[in-house]
């Protein structure tokens, strides 16, 4: 899957995008939900769409932070364009890392998005056995956003 650079023009009511670099630690999930919720109110999503963007955005980048390795950067990037909430979460793990299909928060964040899907990159010569495991959602506000 070809990963989007910031240089990339997704039209001209693209808003965004904010990318997120932190530890990948449990404690800076905070800092990342708000930010999440920051970006989703200031576009218009309804509060009920706000809250299923937060969950999603909690659980996506949870799961990769329980399958980090020890010091690894937990990316996350929102970006917004023709009313639909982009996120792409990623960081560096030892093991598969990649969540169930079948496991209870893969199904709440399929359930709260309208795509969903997560991959690794397997071979990085940089760093031997480890590998950048992504997971990509995306949810369309309900109603047309005016601007």
């Amino acid at each position: 899957m070809k990963r989007r650079e910031l240089v990339d023009w997704l039209g001209p009511t693209c808003r965004g995008p904010v990318e997120l670099r932190v530890p990948a630690v449990a404690r800076h999930l905070v800092m990342v939900r708000m930010i999440a919720q920051s970006v989703a109110e200031q576009e218009g999503f309804d509060p009920d769409e706000v809250t299923d963007l937060v969950l999603a955005v909690d659980e996506a980048c949870a799961s990769l932070v329980r399958a980090s390795v020890p010091g690894a950067m937990l990316t996350c990037r929102l970006s917004v364009a023709f009313g639909t909430l982009r996120v792409e979460a990623s960081t560096t793990t030892v093991t598969d890392g990649i969540p169930s299909r079948h496991s209870f928060g893969w199904r709440m964040l399929d359930t709260v998005t309208d795509s969903l899907s997560a991959w690794r990159y397997e071979f990085d010569p940089q760093r031997g056995v480890d590998r950048v495991v992504h997971i990509d959602f995306a949810k369309q506000a309900a109603r047309r956003m005016a601007r």
